[in-house]
């Protein structure tokens, strides 16, 4: 008799333990923010641009209470191999579905295409700046400003800001909204258009006010050209006339073409 009962009190004391376990890790589990999920993470620093690879890709966990729909899950690493990354990456940072320059399907609003700590800008480009209609969104484009020197009347052309990531063109954000009539383009590139870039906070203020300072004109880059080039000089309409000004800018660009052609 007292084997019996001793037997049935070391069994519910076993069971008293392993559901106090199982309620101690439950509780642990939901103070840390619910069970992990795996998700994407780069893991070596990622250049505006480059398309992803495997090689820079690796999984880590989150909880999952701080697991956003931004977060690129472990189980999409196929859909995102090969796409470019519109912003620069560094190592052991979390991929986020905003870091990439995608042409998704579904309607895509302004603001979820801003990365964190980004902004939006609004430029009115004329129809040499559309490019004819032809500018898209996810292109990227150089800004150059014409005005006057401050404290002369001799007016310059200047590179502003190199390699702006374009989020729109008019009400084109990349969706299944955009025009798709050519007669529609036409007509909007003939009066111009709103042109919409990707730009930190001190890049739009500085576009902001040389807005109101002078012109601004908009130059294409080839989707795989992120350099930055330093130290560009003014131009000015002395250099126009100017033959070994003229000489100097021909021969860089040829020596450009020779070095992204190999000589052929």
């Amino acid at each position: 008799m007292n084997r019996t009962a001793l037997l049935a009190a070391a069994g519910v004391t076993i069971v008293g333990v392993a559901l106090f376990v199982l309620y101690m890790r439950r509780f642990e589990t939901e103070a840390a923010g619910g069970e992990p999920v795996d998700v994407l993470m780069v893991t070596a620093d990622v250049p505006l641009g480059e398309p992803l690879s495997i090689e820079k890709l690796a999984t880590r966990q989150l909880p999952e209470a701080y697991v956003e729909d931004r977060h690129v899950l472990a189980s999409d690493q196929q859909r995102v191999l090969g796409i470019r990354v519109n912003t620069a990456l560094r190592a052991n940072q979390s991929l986020l579905w905003t870091d990439l320059a995608t042409g998704a399907s579904e309607r895509r609003d302004l603001s979820t295409l801003l990365r964190e700590g980004m902004r939006a800008l609004t430029i009115h480009a004329d129809p040499s700046s559309s490019f004819g209609g032809l500018l898209r969104p996810g292109d990227r484009v150089d800004v150059l400003l014409t005005a006057e020197r401050p404290g002369s009347e001799t007016r310059v052309t200047v590179p502003l800001q190199q390699n702006v990531l374009v989020l729109a063109v008019g009400a084109d954000t990349g969706g299944p909204d955009r025009v798709s009539s050519e007669g529609g383009r036409a007509s909007t590139s003939n009066r111009g258009i709103e042109v919409t870039v990707a730009v930190t906070i001190e890049q739009a203020a500085m576009l902001t006010h040389a807005r109101e300072s002078g012109s601004l004109q908009l130059v294409l880059r080839n989707p795989d050209d992120v350099e930055i080039v330093n130290a560009i000089p003014e131009t000015t309409d002395t250099d126009l006339v100017r033959p070994e000004r003229r000489r100097a800018v021909n021969t860089m660009r040829g020596t450009r073409i020779t070095e992204v052609t190999g000589g052929r």
